[in-house]
Protein backbone atom coordinates (compact mmCIF):
# COMPACT_ATOMS: atom_id res chain seq x y z
CA UNK A 1 0.00 0.00 0.00
CA UNK A 2 1.45 2.94 -1.18
CA UNK A 3 1.37 6.77 -0.72
CA UNK A 4 -0.98 6.44 -4.15
CA UNK A 5 -2.97 3.29 -2.89
CA UNK A 6 -4.40 5.30 0.74
CA UNK A 7 -6.30 7.73 -0.88
CA UNK A 8 -7.81 5.05 -3.60
CA UNK A 9 -8.33 2.46 -1.17
CA UNK A 10 -11.66 4.51 0.69
CA UNK A 11 -13.00 4.68 -3.07
CA UNK A 12 -12.25 1.00 -3.92
CA UNK A 13 -13.32 -0.07 -0.72
CA UNK A 14 -16.58 -0.41 -1.33
CA UNK A 15 -16.51 -2.24 -5.04
CA UNK A 16 -13.74 -5.01 -3.67
CA UNK A 17 -16.45 -5.89 -0.59
CA UNK A 18 -18.65 -6.25 -3.25
CA UNK A 19 -18.45 -9.68 -4.38
CA UNK A 20 -15.56 -10.73 -2.18
CA UNK A 21 -14.85 -14.55 -1.89
CA UNK A 22 -14.30 -14.13 2.04
CA UNK A 23 -12.60 -18.16 2.43
CA UNK A 24 -10.21 -17.47 -0.02
CA UNK A 25 -9.26 -14.01 1.07
CA UNK A 26 -8.58 -15.42 4.74
CA UNK A 27 -6.56 -18.84 2.66
CA UNK A 28 -4.78 -15.85 0.94
CA UNK A 29 -3.59 -14.59 4.43
CA UNK A 30 -3.12 -17.61 5.95
CA UNK A 31 -1.08 -18.73 2.91
CA UNK A 32 0.95 -15.37 3.10
CA UNK A 33 1.82 -15.71 6.91
CA UNK A 34 2.79 -19.17 6.39
CA UNK A 35 5.04 -17.60 4.02
CA UNK A 36 6.86 -15.55 6.61
CA UNK A 37 6.94 -18.05 9.18
CA UNK A 38 8.55 -20.36 7.10
CA UNK A 39 11.05 -18.19 5.83
CA UNK A 40 11.98 -17.44 9.28
CA UNK A 41 11.50 -21.11 10.60
CA UNK A 42 13.05 -23.02 7.41
CA UNK A 43 15.64 -21.01 6.67
CA UNK A 44 17.21 -22.21 10.30
CA UNK A 45 15.74 -25.62 10.79
CA UNK A 46 16.25 -26.93 7.17
CA UNK A 47 19.63 -24.97 5.69
CA UNK A 48 21.42 -24.31 8.65
CA UNK A 49 21.25 -27.62 9.77
CA UNK A 50 23.12 -29.00 7.43
CA UNK A 51 25.89 -27.39 8.28
CA UNK A 52 28.11 -27.99 11.80
CA UNK A 53 30.21 -24.93 12.03
CA UNK A 54 33.37 -25.36 13.89
CA UNK A 55 33.48 -24.67 17.67
CA UNK A 56 35.53 -21.88 19.32
CA UNK A 57 38.46 -23.83 19.77
CA UNK A 58 39.00 -24.76 16.30
CA UNK A 59 37.87 -21.47 15.22
CA UNK A 60 40.29 -19.57 16.75
CA UNK A 61 43.47 -22.34 15.44
CA UNK A 62 42.18 -21.52 12.21
CA UNK A 63 43.05 -17.94 12.80
CA UNK A 64 39.44 -16.81 13.22
CA UNK A 65 38.54 -13.51 14.21
CA UNK A 66 36.51 -13.60 17.44
CA UNK A 67 34.79 -10.67 15.83
CA UNK A 68 33.12 -13.79 13.52
CA UNK A 69 31.64 -15.92 15.86
CA UNK A 70 30.09 -12.35 17.94
CA UNK A 71 28.52 -11.18 14.88
CA UNK A 72 26.94 -14.66 14.09
CA UNK A 73 25.41 -14.91 17.79
CA UNK A 74 24.24 -11.49 17.46
CA UNK A 75 22.33 -12.35 14.23
CA UNK A 76 20.65 -15.50 15.92
CA UNK A 77 21.77 -17.61 13.68
CA UNK A 78 25.07 -19.90 12.65
CA UNK A 79 26.41 -19.93 9.65
CA UNK A 80 25.96 -20.15 6.23
CA UNK A 81 23.23 -17.94 5.36
CA UNK A 82 20.62 -15.02 6.00
CA UNK A 83 18.85 -14.40 2.30
CA UNK A 84 16.17 -16.39 2.42
CA UNK A 85 15.66 -15.30 6.40
CA UNK A 86 15.82 -11.73 5.07
CA UNK A 87 12.75 -12.47 2.84
CA UNK A 88 10.70 -12.03 5.69
CA UNK A 89 11.49 -8.78 5.84
CA UNK A 90 9.29 -7.29 2.70
CA UNK A 91 7.24 -10.50 3.12
CA UNK A 92 6.27 -9.10 6.14
CA UNK A 93 5.29 -5.64 4.83
CA UNK A 94 3.15 -7.67 2.22
CA UNK A 95 1.21 -10.01 5.25
CA UNK A 96 0.71 -6.12 6.75
CA UNK A 97 -0.85 -4.48 3.66
CA UNK A 98 -2.87 -7.49 3.48
CA UNK A 99 -4.11 -7.49 6.71
CA UNK A 100 -4.83 -3.67 6.51
CA UNK A 101 -6.97 -4.31 3.27
CA UNK A 102 -9.11 -7.14 5.24
CA UNK A 103 -9.31 -4.48 8.34
CA UNK A 104 -10.80 -2.17 6.06
CA UNK A 105 -13.52 -4.71 4.35
CA UNK A 106 -14.76 -5.40 7.97
CA UNK A 107 -14.70 -1.95 9.81
CA UNK A 108 -17.02 0.85 9.05
CA UNK A 109 -14.95 3.33 6.44
CA UNK A 110 -14.99 6.34 8.95
CA UNK A 111 -12.85 4.55 11.55
CA UNK A 112 -10.88 2.71 9.41
CA UNK A 113 -9.92 6.28 8.16
CA UNK A 114 -9.13 7.63 11.37
CA UNK A 115 -7.03 4.01 12.47
CA UNK A 116 -5.34 3.31 9.13
CA UNK A 117 -2.49 6.06 9.14
CA UNK A 118 -1.69 5.91 12.71
CA UNK A 119 -1.14 2.02 12.87
CA UNK A 120 0.58 2.32 9.49
CA UNK A 121 2.65 4.98 10.53
CA UNK A 122 4.01 3.29 13.72
CA UNK A 123 4.34 -0.23 11.87
CA UNK A 124 6.38 1.12 9.11
CA UNK A 125 8.56 3.34 11.27
CA UNK A 126 9.62 0.34 13.81
CA UNK A 127 9.62 -1.71 10.24
CA UNK A 128 12.34 0.99 9.31
CA UNK A 129 14.76 0.59 12.38
CA UNK A 130 14.47 -2.75 12.23
CA UNK A 131 15.53 -3.05 8.82
CA UNK A 132 18.38 -0.77 8.90
CA UNK A 133 19.66 -2.46 12.54
CA UNK A 134 19.57 -5.84 10.81
CA UNK A 135 21.32 -4.52 7.46
CA UNK A 136 24.07 -2.81 9.46
CA UNK A 137 24.94 -6.32 11.19
CA UNK A 138 25.00 -7.89 7.40
CA UNK A 139 27.43 -5.54 6.16
CA UNK A 140 29.60 -6.39 9.02
CA UNK A 141 29.62 -9.84 9.02
CA UNK A 142 29.79 -9.72 4.80
CA UNK A 143 32.71 -7.82 5.71
CA UNK A 144 34.02 -10.04 7.65
CA UNK A 145 33.76 -13.04 5.37
CA UNK A 146 35.41 -11.04 2.69
CA UNK A 147 38.40 -10.15 4.77
CA UNK A 148 38.67 -13.67 5.58
CA UNK A 149 38.59 -15.00 1.98
CA UNK A 150 41.45 -12.47 1.04
CA UNK A 151 43.51 -13.16 3.86
CA UNK A 152 45.44 -16.08 2.23
CA UNK A 153 46.66 -18.96 3.46
CA UNK A 154 44.85 -18.85 6.83
CA UNK A 155 42.06 -16.41 6.62
CA UNK A 156 40.96 -18.25 3.58
CA UNK A 157 41.48 -21.51 5.28
CA UNK A 158 38.99 -20.24 8.39
CA UNK A 159 36.99 -18.69 6.16
CA UNK A 160 36.11 -22.06 4.19
CA UNK A 161 35.83 -23.99 6.95
CA UNK A 162 33.04 -21.07 8.34
CA UNK A 163 31.06 -20.53 4.47
CA UNK A 164 32.68 -22.91 2.31
CA UNK A 165 29.75 -25.55 2.24
CA UNK A 166 26.92 -23.73 1.75
CA UNK A 167 24.04 -26.23 1.40
CA UNK A 168 22.35 -25.16 -2.07
CA UNK A 169 20.01 -28.57 -2.03
CA UNK A 170 18.89 -27.43 0.92
CA UNK A 171 18.20 -23.80 0.12
CA UNK A 172 16.71 -24.40 -3.35
CA UNK A 173 14.11 -26.79 -1.84
CA UNK A 174 13.38 -23.93 0.93
CA UNK A 175 12.64 -21.63 -1.79
CA UNK A 176 10.74 -24.06 -3.86
CA UNK A 177 8.43 -24.45 -1.27
CA UNK A 178 8.12 -20.53 -0.57
CA UNK A 179 7.66 -20.02 -4.27
CA UNK A 180 4.85 -22.51 -4.74
CA UNK A 181 3.23 -20.57 -1.51
CA UNK A 182 3.52 -17.12 -3.04
CA UNK A 183 1.85 -18.30 -6.04
CA UNK A 184 -0.92 -20.14 -4.19
CA UNK A 185 -0.68 -16.57 -2.51
CA UNK A 186 -1.21 -14.66 -5.63
CA UNK A 187 -4.06 -16.88 -6.68
CA UNK A 188 -6.29 -17.08 -3.84
CA UNK A 189 -6.24 -13.16 -3.65
CA UNK A 190 -7.67 -13.04 -7.42
CA UNK A 191 -10.12 -15.83 -6.77
CA UNK A 192 -11.08 -13.99 -4.17
CA UNK A 193 -11.68 -10.75 -5.69
CA UNK A 194 -9.84 -9.76 -9.12
CA UNK A 195 -10.50 -6.25 -8.28
CA UNK A 196 -7.25 -6.88 -5.68
CA UNK A 197 -5.45 -6.24 -8.92
CA UNK A 198 -6.01 -2.60 -9.19
CA UNK A 199 -4.41 -2.00 -5.68
CA UNK A 200 -0.67 -1.37 -7.21
CA UNK A 201 1.38 -1.19 -4.22
CA UNK A 202 0.27 -4.46 -3.09
CA UNK A 203 0.90 -5.93 -6.77
CA UNK A 204 4.31 -4.36 -6.87
CA UNK A 205 5.04 -5.89 -3.36
CA UNK A 206 3.92 -8.93 -4.33
CA UNK A 207 6.50 -9.10 -7.55
CA UNK A 208 9.42 -7.62 -5.67
CA UNK A 209 8.83 -10.49 -3.13
CA UNK A 210 9.11 -13.10 -6.23
CA UNK A 211 11.50 -11.02 -8.32
CA UNK A 212 13.88 -11.06 -4.93
CA UNK A 213 13.53 -14.95 -4.08
CA UNK A 214 14.00 -15.92 -7.86
CA UNK A 215 17.52 -14.05 -7.62
CA UNK A 216 18.45 -15.17 -4.73
CA UNK A 217 18.14 -18.99 -6.07
CA UNK A 218 19.68 -17.88 -8.94
CA UNK A 219 22.68 -16.87 -6.92
CA UNK A 220 22.69 -19.91 -4.88
CA UNK A 221 23.03 -21.78 -8.42
CA UNK A 222 25.15 -20.03 -10.56
CA UNK A 223 27.72 -19.00 -8.43
CA UNK A 224 30.69 -21.04 -7.17
CA UNK A 225 30.69 -23.23 -4.24
CA UNK A 226 32.79 -21.45 -2.19
CA UNK A 227 31.65 -18.04 -2.63
CA UNK A 228 27.95 -18.76 -2.32
CA UNK A 229 27.64 -17.44 1.07
CA UNK A 230 28.88 -14.29 -0.10
CA UNK A 231 26.33 -13.55 -3.09
CA UNK A 232 23.91 -15.01 -0.31
CA UNK A 233 25.14 -12.19 2.45
CA UNK A 234 25.00 -8.95 -0.64
CA UNK A 235 21.41 -10.04 -1.40
CA UNK A 236 20.80 -10.40 2.32
CA UNK A 237 21.49 -6.75 2.44
CA UNK A 238 20.22 -5.48 -0.62
CA UNK A 239 16.67 -7.31 0.37
CA UNK A 240 16.50 -5.68 3.71
CA UNK A 241 17.15 -2.04 1.55
CA UNK A 242 14.68 -2.77 -0.61
CA UNK A 243 12.54 -3.75 2.59
CA UNK A 244 13.44 -0.38 4.26
CA UNK A 245 12.69 1.55 1.15
CA UNK A 246 9.21 0.60 0.57
CA UNK A 247 8.48 0.41 4.37
CA UNK A 248 9.22 4.18 4.18
CA UNK A 249 7.45 4.55 1.41
CA UNK A 250 4.01 3.34 3.23
CA UNK A 251 5.35 5.68 6.21
CA UNK A 252 5.49 9.14 4.09
CA UNK A 253 1.64 7.57 2.48
CA UNK A 254 -0.15 7.30 6.26
CA UNK A 255 0.70 10.52 6.66
CA UNK A 256 -1.72 12.62 4.53
CA UNK A 257 -4.06 9.82 6.61
CA UNK A 258 -3.35 11.18 9.68
CA UNK A 259 -3.88 14.46 8.33
CA UNK A 260 -6.90 13.78 7.13
CA UNK A 261 -8.36 12.04 10.24
CA UNK A 262 -7.58 14.34 12.16
CA UNK A 263 -9.36 17.15 10.22
CA UNK A 264 -12.57 14.74 10.10
CA UNK A 265 -12.16 14.61 13.59
CA UNK A 266 -11.60 18.28 13.95
CA UNK A 267 -15.04 19.23 11.72
CA UNK A 268 -16.87 16.22 13.33
CA UNK A 269 -16.78 17.88 16.90
CA UNK A 270 -17.16 21.54 15.75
Amino acid sequence: MTAADGPALGAARAGVADGLRTPFFVAAIVVVTLVVVAELGLSVVVVNANVVPPGPEVAQNLGVPAGVQEVNSVNGQEPPGSGIAFLALIDGLLLFTVGMLGLSLVLPLRIYGRIQGLVTLIVTFLWIILCFLLVILALVQLFLMIGLLVAVPFGTIAYVALWGSFPTGAAAAVLGVLLVLKIAFGVLLVVAQPRFLRVTGLVVLVLLSVVLQLVLGLIHGFLPGVVVAIGDQFWAIITGVVALVWALIMLIGAIPAIINAIRASASATD
